[in-house]
Parts: structure tokens; sequence; C-alpha cells
């Protein structure tokens, strides 16, 4: 464990930072219209920057250092690089990395980044999203986090708006689902890559519900964060930036349905469009390369798992041998399950994964009375409105990204804590036909 991670000028820079995150944050809280939605500001605020922290320390003290660190090292290493020689750092940042640069340009001076994570492309560029970070952090650790912390609080608190707005849901399972799941908060707000993607996929989310749901007029600055989120999810997880688009295009398929409301025919064949659209991608996706690639991926993984001793926590197992569209649609619904509703309670004992094995238990029994209490009614809500749309699609495409390529359920349950909220929002949907006296708390 390196104990410059939190030492006392660490500390003091963190606090620094806390202080000019608070006073931007209130400034961000007094342009919220909504009184009821600004009420929850400063708990979705502080509860991203505490369980942060709890990552941070969980890595640090009980794992004795992870990926969350190794990306920090990284960001460092780059970051005193452009100090020593910003012509090298720009080189870095715009070439893939190979070991001749990494001896050629790194030195003791610089450090050099952890040889794991260099020689991977996705993680990589973490280090070097981070680099930005931890120059205006002063390198310290704990400062670079509270930063990651805040932004994903200020994109979550925009998509909490936005989503009341709809009155789908009485705020307090709205606040629940989108500010307050403890899995999403501890994986996604810390320094690492998930953090980056679920940041991405609000960014986006939040740029189309806003521009296509509510008309309301984009910055170049807005636009620039889109463009920021798509090349982040584009370097990071490309599986998650295709399961964001396509949900995104159905849901503004439907959008275009609610514009020929008065006309049966047109609205008739854009939903047979629609679905018939779906239908063929999905094929073309089981015989694509992709698909192809994410068994062969998925298959490397387990194959190492099963072999390398020195891999620990609880496991599971898909059959993935077969590549081929029937293959593929044997192991959709497993793998749905799984990447849904797995770890159960009894399998996540572990301290990182006991928030995930009590949502579980709750998404099993919202499941159970979304199916059994006014089913088809639940599913009139969902197929009407733009944001359900894109709930579900992206909690299935994610699902079964997830439970068909990991491996040990601490790999789970970091790729399947951005379909959390959603899922959350999808199974309470019967609550949306309550008056709108009874939706604002």
């Amino acid at each position: 464990m390196k104990q410059s991670y939190i030492d006392s000028i660490d500390v003091l820079i963190a606090i620094f930072w806390l202080a000019v995150i608070i006073i931007i944050s209130n400034s961000a809280k007094s342009r919220i219209k909504n009184k009821e939605v600004k009420a929850y500001y400063n708990y979705a605020l502080f509860f991203k920057l505490f369980l942060a922290l709890i990552y941070a320390l969980v890595y640090i003290y009980y794992f004795g250092g992870g990926d969350t660190t190794a990306y920090w090292d990284g960001a460092v290493s780059l970051n005193k690089l452009l100090f020593h020689n910003p012509t090298n750092f720009i080189e870095h940042l715009i070439s893939e990395p190979t070991e001749v640069l990494r001896i050629k340009h790194f030195s003791k001076e610089t450090g050099y980044p952890p040889g794991w994570i260099y020689r991977e492309q996705e993680a990589w560029f973490v280090c070097k999203v981070t680099s930005f970070v931890s120059l205006i952090a002063f390198r310290s650790y704990l400062a670079g986090t509270f930063i990651y912390a805040y932004a994903v609080a200020a994109i979550s608190m925009k998509l909490f708006d936005l989503v009341y707005r709809m009155k789908l849901h009485t705020i307090r399972t709205l606040a629940f689902a989108i500010l307050f799941i403890p899995s999403v908060a501890f994986w996604c707000s810390g320094v690492s890559k998930d953090t980056l993607t679920y940041w991405s996929i609000l960014q986006m989310l939040v740029f189309f519900l806003s521009y296509f749901v509510f008309n309301e007029p984009k910055s170049i600055w807005n636009w620039t964060l889109l463009a920021l989120s798509v090349f982040i999810l584009y370097h990071t997880r490309v599986f998650i930036l295709v399961a964001t688009i396509i949900p995104l295009a159905m849901a503004y398929s439907t959008r275009l349905t609610k514009k020929y409301e008065d006309n049966a025919f047109v609205k008739f064949s854009i939903r047979i469009l629609i679905i018939t659209g779906g239908f063929g991608f999905f094929f073309l996706f089981l015989r694509s390369g992709f698909a192809n690639e994410l068994v062969s991926e998925a298959q490397i993984v387990q194959q190492d798992f099963k072999n390398n001793v020195t891999y620990t926590g609880k496991r599971y197992e898909i059959n993935t041998t077969d590549a081929s569209p029937t293959g593929l649609l044997r192991a959709f619904p497993i793998s749905v399950f799984y990447g849904i509703y797995k770890p159960l309670p009894y399998e996540a004992l572990s301290p990182t994964l006991i928030f995930n094995g009590i949502e579980s238990a709750i998404l099993l029994y919202l499941t159970l009375l979304f199916l059994f209490q006014s089913l088809f009614k639940n599913i009139r809500i969902i197929t009407s409105n733009e944001f359900l749309v894109f709930s579900f699609l992206f909690v299935i495409l994610i699902g079964f990204m997830a439970g068909f390529s990991s491996v040990l359920y601490g790999v789970l349950v970091r790729i399947r804590a951005p379909l959390l909220p959603f899922i959350f929002l999808i199974l309470t949907t019967r609550k949306s036909e309550i008056k709108n006296s009874d939706t604002i708390d």
C-alpha cells in the first residue's frame, strides 16, 4: 500500500476541493426551479461524496490497492510527464500504449505507470482522462475522488429533475432510484472506469431528454459534453456505447409516434417499423462479429479464472461455447437474469457485495409485484413513454452483456451498476397513475 494516497497534504487539498465543490454545487442548486427537486440536492451530493470516500478507503486499507489506485498512479505519471516533457505527454495522449513509448518517455522522475494498466488500452485511456483530474487536484487522490463524485452527482441531479417533470413516479421512489442506490454510488462515484462510463451514459440520456422531449435549446458546451461522453464510452466500453445508442434510437421512435397520435395509420406503420427494425437489429447482432468477439472474450476470461488460483471471490458459469445465433439465444434468458438479479443475498456476503445482495432481493420482490399486479397496464405505460422505453431496452442489453461476459460477481456488480436505477424505475411504473397532488411529496 502506498501511504502517499492519504497523507496530511493530500487531506488538506481534499478539504480545499470539498469546499470548492460545495460552493459550485450551491450555485447549481440555486438554478433549480422546482423546490421538491432542490430539496434533494445536498443529500444526493453528500451521499455520493461519502460512498466515493468509502470506496477509496476500502481499496486502500482493505484491499491494499486496486484498479482505482492504479488508474491514479498512471494519471500522476502522465501528469508529471506533462511538466517534464509536454511533447511526450501529447504523444501519449494520441498514441496507443507500447512498451517502446513506456521505456522511452517515463523515468524515475515521472514514475512508471502500472504495467497491467498500461498494457490494456481501455484502462490506459482512463489514466489519460484522469491525468487532467489529477492536474487540477494537485495529485491528491482524495481530491480526485471528490471531483469524480461531484461530476456524477451533478449529472444525476439533472436526470432526476428531468424525469420528475414527467410525473411517472413519486419523488421518493425517483430519488431512491436515481440518487440513492448504495451500490451505484459505491461503484460509480470514485476514480474508476465505471464512474466514467456511468457519467457518460447519464450525460447522453440527459441530452436526449432535454433536447428531444422537453425541447430545450443546447449550447456548444452541451454538444461538447455529448461528444465527450460518446468518446469516453467508445474508448472504455464500446458495448455500453452500443447498449446506450440503440435504446435512445428506439426512444426517439416512440417520440415520433406521439407526433402522429391523430393519424392511426401512420402511428401503426411507425410502430411496425420499430418492431421490425428491433428484431432485425437483434438478428444482425447475433450474426455479427461483435457477438462472436463477446463469446470469445467470455470464454477466455472464464477459462483464465478457472485455471488461475490467484483469482478469488464468488463466481458463476454460463455456457459460452456456442457462438451461433441459436446458442446466443439459449444463453440470453439466463444471462439477462444473472445480469439483473445476481448476486442473490446468500451469494453476497463480502463487504463489497452486501448492498448488491440486498438490492437484488428488493428487485426480485418488485418484479413479482410487477408481474402479478396490472402487468398489461404497466406494459402500456412503458411502451408509451420515451424514458421508460429507453430504460427497458438499456436494462435488457446491459443485463445480457454483463451476465454473459462476467465471471466473478465482483466484476458483474460493476458492469451491471448502471442498469440498476432504470430497472427500479421500470418496476415501479404502476405508481405512475397516481394523481399529481400525490406525486409531489
